[in-house]
């Protein structure tokens, strides 16, 4: 089995590709958002076994991509992986945001995951990853919000990004460019809430989405 690493491009990440061997896996989308991503990460068609946030297999997609039109193929999957993921992984290949997906079995056909569009922007990672998993019941879902922060999709970068904080009216709830100075991220990251109603330190616990957020703000914050 050899194992062959190509840098293909600005986001840093090699591939993973196992030749002459495994499945095979064919992604077809139109896409927006890709350039929003720090260097710290790459956009990928990458292969994962059931408990394993680290990709056994990835191809970086941005030279797959031509006027916002994606089509790759991954090679080589091996048989241990049981899904196929359009997604962000790290410089670990680490999975940190999913945005399609579907399970893989070898020895059939090449899967297949075709879909209309998708939004790849970090921005896109952050809501479904975090807002939509473990923020909106406070903030947004059930029209209960707290300390009047929505943050359902289409509302909440709007409420954060340069806007004081109702907490510590002195921040921003994000200030872009600086991580160490907004809210979002010292509630999520440090024990700053400990003393209010509710310790948000608890709710991401993964480094890897820590890091979605701080490498996010730290980038600019780009809301797109």
């Amino acid at each position: 089995m050899l194992l062959v690493g190509c840098d293909e491009g600005r986001i840093y990440g090699d591939d993973v590709v196992i030749a002459n061997e495994g499945g095979s896996a064919r992604v077809t989308t139109v896409i927006s958002g890709m350039d929003t991503w720090t260097d710290s990460y790459t956009l990928a068609v990458a292969g994962f076994e059931d408990g394993n946030e680290f990709a056994l297999i990835s191809k970086n997609i941005e030279a797959s991509v031509t006027d916002g039109k994606c089509d790759v193929v991954l090679t080589g999957i091996p048989p241990e992986v049981a899904t196929v993921e359009l997604c962000a992984i790290d410089r670990l290949r680490r999975r940190v945001a999913t945005f399609a997906s579907t399970a893989y079995n070898i020895g059939g056909d090449t899967v297949r995951i075709d879909v209309p569009s998708v939004n790849l922007s970090m921005a896109s990672a952050i809501q479904q990853e975090i807002f939509n998993t473990t923020c909106i019941q406070c903030h947004g879902g059930s029209n209960h919000v707290a300390a009047g922060l929505n943050l359902t999709d289409g509302v909440s970068f709007g409420q954060m990004i340069a806007v004081p904080s109702v907490k510590l009216p002195d921040m921003n709830r994000v200030k872009p460019g600086e991580s160490g100075e907004s809210v979002l991220y010292l509630i999520l990251g440090g024990n700053v809430s400990s003393s209010w109603s509710y310790d948000h330190s608890v709710e991401v616990v993964r480094l890897e989405k820590l890091d979605l957020i701080r490498n996010w703000i730290d980038g600019g914050a780009n809301p797109n």
